[in-house]
């Protein structure tokens, strides 16, 4: 008899609902289906996605976790609304980790890096040429994710990381209500791509800083 034979494994179908109400309503999100300031009627969620309120009860708070959706006890759950000055702060620190790291991998970036930067700026295309806004924010969000990763400075990445979730809520890195080209904003991040592998870490840090300004 092997080990498979005596192995057990809990239930997955709670945890399966939860992950797909989570996918479903963080999607919504971040296409901008539901806007900020909505209010996300639990027992609503859950009847339209043929759930029990348990499951979708959890997607809001880990949802909540990521700061997507705030939630206020004895009123209920809302998505995230961000006012200016939020942006602006969260911007700051969002182009110090970006130009920190574009300065120092510059010139010296893999080619493994290399290939993973430009796949994701092929990902953004095709989003861009599907209207699919919430796949284009995921993969640009992963693009920024993977230019820190790059430094291989730990500290940078854990501090990238903290701050993702946030900097995805406050709309800080592709706002879903953008009104701009999308299929540009994708060719601007090859733009990104080509100054990381030159020889001027100025150059990059600086056009990491104004794309970093940029309201979209």
């Amino acid at each position: 008899m092997s080990a498979a034979d005596d192995f057990a494994p809990p239930p997955l179908s709670r945890k399966l609902l939860s992950e797909g109400a989570y996918d479903v309503v963080r999607k919504s999100i971040l296409d901008g289906t539901f806007p900020p300031g909505l209010q996300l009627v639990e027992s609503q969620l859950a009847r339209k996605l043929n759930v029990s309120q348990a499951p979708m009860r959890e997607a809001l708070r880990r949802l909540n976790h990521e700061g997507l959706v705030t939630i206020i006890p004895h009123k209920g759950s809302y998505v995230t609304e961000v006012s200016e000055s939020d942006a602006e702060h969260a911007r700051e620190v969002r182009n110090a980790l970006e130009e920190l790291a574009a300065r120092k991998i510059t010139g010296s970036l893999g080619a493994e890096f290399v290939e993973r930067l430009n796949t994701e700026v092929d990902n953004m295309r095709e989003a861009a040429a599907a209207d699919d806004i919430a796949g284009f924010r995921h993969h640009d969000t992963a693009f920024h994710r993977t230019v820190i990763e790059a430094t291989g400075n730990v500290y940078l990445h854990r501090a990238w990381v903290q701050i993702e979730p946030i900097l995805t809520s406050l709309g800080v890195v592709s706002n879903p209500r953008w009104t701009g080209d999308w299929t540009r904003m994708a060719e601007s991040h090859g733009d990104l791509v080509a100054l990381l592998e030159g020889p001027d870490p100025e150059a990059a840090a600086l056009k990491f800083r104004e794309h970093g300004r940029k309201a979209y």
